[in-house]
């Protein structure tokens, strides 16, 4: 026969299992790297952030053509951001690398250089 202070033993490790896990996804999410680009006036604007809202400070920004090959490279500023005249009008991927080799990418289409009224 289980006694109650066993079974009451065994339930808190099962809760603190389970914050623990809980925990530990959590901060995986609000850690996990965000990617915003946008085009405007032709002009690329990036803006790079955590799931937590932290801005990515120091994030390297890689352009690449649809062909994977180079275009530019550069840095968001302390506020997270990055922006660029494009070399082209044509579909590319803005890459995002960090430190602890995380990072993610956001890619743009030919269709985005286009203006609104055209």
């Amino acid at each position: 026969m289980i006694k109650a202070a066993d079974r009451r033993g065994s339930l808190l490790c099962l809760v603190l299992v389970f914050l623990l896990i809980a925990g530990a996804a959590g901060l995986a999410l609000a850690h996990s790297a965000v990617l915003w680009c946008y085009v405007e006036k032709g002009r690329v604007f990036v803006e790079a952030f955590f799931m937590g809202g932290e801005k990515i400070r120091g994030g390297k920004i890689i352009v690449v053509d649809a062909a994977g090959n180079k275009l530019l490279e550069g840095t968001t500023d302390k506020e997270g951001l990055f922006d660029f005249d494009p070399p082209i009008r044509d579909d590319m991927t803005v890459v995002l690398r960090l430190d602890q080799g995380h990072g993610t990418d956001f890619t743009i289409s030919k269709e985005d250089f286009r203006e609104k009224n055209e």
